[in-house]
This record gives structure tokens, C-alpha cells and sequence, in this order.
């Protein structure tokens, strides 16, 4: 099978972010229901990404993007420390009914966080990985954007890095202060962050 499709839930939302690591098409918004997004730990890694989790009664938005099979390994090798698994075309709803049935002949995979998700002092969430997502989001929509920030879980230790990103696909943008607007308005707990 040649063409094969990632639900992406991070920063493979953002179309530059993901193009940056290999030949990925457009998007197709999408909801994944028994998937739970929250923030991650790795070891040596001074940062916290998002990572999803099994959970029957949760959600997560995101996207789904095709990618030749030749071009697998890459993304692979940008999320390793997750295991790459297919998602079940039955766990899809997608935002535009349209698509549905052209990508049941194609496989879909998802990256999954391997532990068990849990609160960490030690890797803060960095602003410059958090607005590679939300400008990713946006591309949807705004609400697309709130939802992101409603379904994902363990948000703490927050870090503004934006003059000194720790992430390595940061983006140079001007929408610091929307996106810290809409972040206050969904996450009133990180507006003493900011």
C-alpha cells in the first residue's frame, strides 16, 4: 500500500511543522474517540510534548495527513519515543463526512505515548512547542484550537521560551498576544504564567 495516513494531534497539526520532516499532505480535521491527549515526559528531554493515550471515554482532535509509505520512517524518527500504531477507521469521526469513505482503503497510524502519563517538575511545557500547535489549530479553527486546549490533560510547569525556544521546529509568528489571549480565556490557570 502506497498511501498511508497519520492522525496527528500535535505538532503535526501545524502544515510547516510536519513538512519540515517529510512529503505530508493536506489535512483533514478529525475527532478520535477512545484516545486521551495529555502532556508528556521523556527521559533526557527538558521539554514536555503531548502524547495520547487509550481511554475509552475520551476524545481528541486532530488531524489526518497522507504520507507515500516511503516517507514513514521519517516521521518515525521525528517522534521516536512513541509507538507508532493503527488507529481503527471506526474510532474516526471526521469534521467533513465527505472524506470518510475515500480513506477506509488506506491505513491510518497514531503515535502513542508507551507509560503511563503523570505530572513532572523536571520538563516544563514550552511555550515555543505550545504555539507550533495552537498556530496548527488554527488552521482549522478557533474552535478547533479551544478544543485542543479543553481534552488535553496535565497542563503545569509552563515555560516561556518564545526568545529562546527550546523546541527545534519553533516558528517566527506575530499572534504571541492572540494566542496568549485565547489560551487565558480555555486555561485560566495559565494566565499567572504569562
Amino acid at each position: 500500500m502506497d498511501k498511508h495516513y497519520i492522525f496527528g494531534y500535535g505538532s503535526l497539526i501545524n502544515s510547516d511543522s510536519r513538512r519540515i520532516t517529510g512529503i505530508a499532505g493536506d489535512s483533514i480535521p478529525v475527532r478520535v474517540r477512545g484516545l486521551q491527549r495529555y502532556w508528556v515526559s521523556f527521559t533526557g528531554v527538558d521539554m514536555r510534548a503531548v502524547g495520547v493515550r487509550s481511554e475509552a471515554s475520551s476524545q481528541c482532535n486532530g488531524v489526518l495527513f497522507d504520507v507515500p509509505a516511503g516517507e514513514l520512517d521519517k516521521f518515525d524518527l521525528r517522534e521516536r519515543g512513541y509507538v507508532r500504531q493503527a488507529l481503527d477507521h471506526h474510532h474516526i469521526e471526521y469534521l467533513d463526512d465527505a472524506m470518510a469513505e475515500s480513506l477506509l482503503a488506506h491505513p491510518v497510524w497514531v503515535y502513542t505515548y508507551p507509560d503511563c502519563p503523570r505530572e513532572s517538575q523536571f520538563s516544563p511545557i514550552s511555550q515555543s512547542y505550545l504555539d507550533v500547535i495552537m498556530l496548527g489549530c488554527l488552521e482549522v479553527g478557533e474552535a478547533f484550537a479551544r478544543e485542543f486546549l479543553q481534552h488535553t490533560k496535565l497542563w503545569q510547569d509552563w515555560h516561556d521560551d518564545r526568545l529562546n525556544p527550546r523546541y527545534p521546529r519553533a516558528t517566527t509568528h506575530d499572534q504571541q498576544d492572540y494566542l496568549d489571549a485565547l489560551i487565558g480565556e480555555v486555561r485560566d490557570e495559565l494566565v499567572q504564567r504569562y
